[in-house]
């Protein structure tokens, strides 16, 4: 999603300023550790090429471990470009002037406009998955506000729970094995060759069990909740079981009388052992497990998962045509609540559809899903101290990892100078280079265990440090009805020089409004891609007084509508006076003109009466 500046900003500072800080400083260090490391390979040139190689490229690997993570750290120090169109949607948003940015964060919706349908009228959230798999029930079982949690605080739980069952499984396992040899059950030779090689399998295990753990921890796209089972624990003690009893009856059969021999060669050259590096590993888990759960812990003390609506249903009768409703909702009264003038997010737009049932006369319905702009809030407030303590030990194991590996490396050289260039020929060199390889051996055992630690703290502390918490309103429409034409004509009177004929609509609206404020959670990431991660539906709460003046304007828009036309143009109103001026006139001519006709016809009609009056008088006289 493009940058899109605006003036009027959204008010998201820099969630990882804090952490940059610890990264930076810990990938300096690393960097350090390497270039002290360069600094020693001329001489070691000069003395033992071997050596010198071998330091060459453990610190070449430093060099670039450093480097990546100090970049990190600076990277998270420098601006956090935030845009008009962020955070993500929550469905894919039809608003005709964010379609670039719809088709940009099509990949991180978590819902469609159907679930959040769904969700308003079943009154729940399906942001609220259930647990799969037996450990996962285990867990969210044990703390039940875990089911409230975003997906990636529920996954970073399941994991490191899941790492500490697991070893825990293990170790039981490998007592179940170490009982059975440590009584002969499994035959002679296994006391000698099997408890070695099953606690380098067991450490193996286990150590890639931790490296899974540290890779599962991501909140990039994280718009499922994962399954999180321990199949495979029933598995580890079924075969601590059978297979020390088949190696031995194997190893008892392939040695025959040479167990004497075998035993000899044990006494004589040491073999690995493993509890320190299964000691530092449960040092490890413990450490882990004691930062990170009091701040998931926290977490699940501020969950708010609520599924409240607020809801009008209602019958109008008012004199508007059904397509004004739908503009006037849409473009005027929704349009008035968005936040700084963000346009709003339309996951289902208006679509009005009028069936002409008969002449003037039909139905209409039309349906609405929209979002306002989220707006950035505080829900969520972690203790600064104990992310920044999670942080500043995810850095100390960084730079003990470091350390690690450039002392295996020097081990490294010194077990490659004797193979190659000094030779393994008498029992002495052989017993030397067998305690070096075993010291090797827990170097890289133990460097991997700490950068395990260390990349899931850092992914965890990552994760409570970019948390964002918004607000916004959430509201679905449907309106339905029906509507008739009817003629309305005024100015008709005989004398009237102007008349007005109007088509006016009659409706029968019926609208279902429900709305709910609802919280959502994002998690933050550095880079271009900030906050285009999928956001979470976290709790939906009623606003009866919102949705009382959404009402309440739509009404007043209703009530307001003119269905007579009349003349609001001021030279249109002169012009009309002036007409009605000259009609007066005209019509007072008229009437004096009217008068003297009648004035004539009258006096016409006492002449012709006094006429015939004297003529039947003389009549008279005359007989």
């Amino acid at each position: 999603m493009a940058y899109d500046f605006g003036s009027q900003t959204l008010g998201i500072a820099n969630p990882f300023k804090k952490e940059g800080v610890f990264r930076a400083v810990g990938g300096g260090l690393v960097l350090a550790l390497a270039i002290y490391a360069v600094s020693g390979v001329p001489d070691l040139f000069a003395e033992n090429k071997v050596r010198g190689y071998t330091l060459l490229g453990v610190a070449f690997v430093l060099i670039v471990s450093g480097i990546k993570h100090c970049a990190v750290g600076i990277l998270q120090l420098m601006r956090f470009f935030v845009g008009r169109t962020v955070p993500t949607s929550l469905a894919y948003n039809h608003s005709v002037s964010e379609q670039d940015a719809a088709q940009a964060e099509q990949k991180s919706l978590l819902y469609s406009k159907e679930s959040l349908h769904a969700m308003l009228m079943g009154r729940r959230n399906t942001t609220f998955e259930e647990p799969r798999g037996w450990l996962a029930r285990l867990v969210h079982s044990i703390l039940p506000k875990l089911t409230f949690l975003p997906f990636p605080l529920r996954h970073l739980s399941q994991e490191i729970i899941a790492m500490a069952v697991t070893f825990l499984v293990a170790i039981l396992a490998f007592a179940i094995v170490y009982f059975l040899v440590s009584n002969g059950l499994a035959g002679e030779v296994a006391k000698v060759l099997v408890m070695p090689l099953l606690s380098i399998l067991l450490l193996v295990y286990l150590i890639a069990n931790w490296s899974s753990t540290a890779k599962g921890i991501h909140n990039e796209g994280n718009s499922q909740l994962a399954k999180a089972s321990s199949l495979s624990l029933g598995v580890i003690i079924g075969l601590a079981i059978v297979v020390p009893l088949g190696a031995g009856v194997f190893l008892d059969e392939l040695v025959g009388r040479d167990i004497d021999k075998v035993q000899a060669w044990a006494n004589t050259f040491p073999l690995f052992s493993a509890w320190a590096n299964l000691a530092l590993l449960l040092v490890c888990v413990i450490a882990v497990m004691a930062l990170i759960m009091p701040l998931l812990y926290k977490r699940m003390g501020q969950v708010t998962p609520k599924t409240e609506v607020s809801e009008f249903r209602a019958n109008m009768q008012e004199s508007v045509h059904p397509n004004e409703i739908f503009i006037n909702i849409e473009n005027i009264v929704l349009a008035n609540r968005r936040y700084r003038e963000v346009p709003n997010r339309i996951y289902a737009d208006f679509d009005p559809r009028l069936k002409e049932q008969a002449e003037g006369k039909g139905s209409f319905e039309g349906e609405l899903l929209i979002e306002t702009q989220p707006t950035l809030t505080d829900g969520v407030t972690l203790p600064e101290k104990k992310k920044m303590a999670l942080t500043a030990v995810a850095q100390v194991a960084v730079v003990a990892a470091a350390i690690l590996f450039y002392v295996g490396g020097l081990q490294l050289a010194e077990v490659l100078d004797l193979v190659i260039r000094q030779g393994v020929n008498t029992d002495a060199q052989v017993n030397t280079a067998i305690t070096m390889g075993n010291n090797l051996i827990w170097l890289v055992f133990a460097w991997l265990t700490v950068r395990g630690a260390a990349n899931v703290m850092n992914k965890a502390s990552h994760m409570f440090w970019g948390e964002m918490t918004f607000s916004s309103l959430l509201m679905f429409m449907k309106t339905e009805g029906t509507y008739t034409e009817s003629r309305v004509s005024t100015g008709m009177a005989i004398h009237d020089s102007t008349r007005s004929e109007n088509v006016v609509v009659r409706s029968s609206i019926t609208p279902w409004i429900i709305t709910s404020r609802i919280n959502t959670s994002i998690f933050a990431t550095s880079g271009m891609n900030n906050l285009e991660s999928p956001r979470f539906i976290m709790g939906m709460n009623k606003n009866d007084a919102e949705l009382g003046e959404i009402v309440t304007e739509i009404k007043a828009f209703l009530r307001g509508r003119e269905t007579i036309a009349s003349i609001t143009n001021e030279a249109d109103l002169a012009n009309a006076g002036t007409i009605h001026q000259v009609n007066q006139q005209t019509r007072s001519h008229n009437e004096t003109t009217q008068s003297k006709i009648t004035l004539e016809q009258d006096e016409e009609a006492a002449g012709f009466l006094r006429n015939k009056t004297n003529d039947g008088t003389n009549s008279t006289e005359k007989e």
